[in-house]
């Protein structure tokens, strides 16, 4: 197979996971230290949606790269991806909504649910990254 098409679908998954690790490591944590909880809650609400639409972003460029030129795993896994990233970006509205209504249980499960939307999407990159290699 070509190397360049083989590189730009790593590239796309390493893109996802360098997108993740930098918003679970470093923005989200200097967030709460710097910012107080309404600042913090204001700028959480701005970044995550385009956390969250970049990640669809990307994942629908590895989907439509594994679609033309990887197997059917590689197309699914990107698939999932998609899904995921997608999903995150819709419920973040509902999230902040349950924040705002005092929904404590409803936005600790949607909450939830993002951060299984993140892991699954960096498990997905993760994989495909060596999978990719080492064929």
């Amino acid at each position: 197979m070509n190397t360049v098409i083989i590189s730009l679908l790593i590239l796309c998954y390493s893109l996802v996971l360098g997108i993740i690790f930098a918003q679970v490591l470093l923005t989200a944590p200097v967030v709460f230290k710097v910012l107080d909880n309404q600042n913090a809650s204001n700028f959480l609400r701005k970044i995550f949606p385009r956390y969250y639409f970049l990640l669809f972003l990307i994942s629908i460029l590895a989907l439509l790269i594994s679609y033309l030129f990887f197997t059917n795993i590689d197309f699914y896994a990107a698939l999932v991806a998609v899904f995921f990233s997608f999903l995150g970006f819709i419920i973040i509205p509902l999230t902040n909504s349950a924040r705002d209504r005092g929904w404590d249980n409803l936005f600790k499960w949607l909450h939830n649910l993002s951060i299984f939307n993140t892991v699954i999407i960096m498990i997905i990159a993760i994989v495909q990254i060596f999978r990719i290699t080492t064929v």
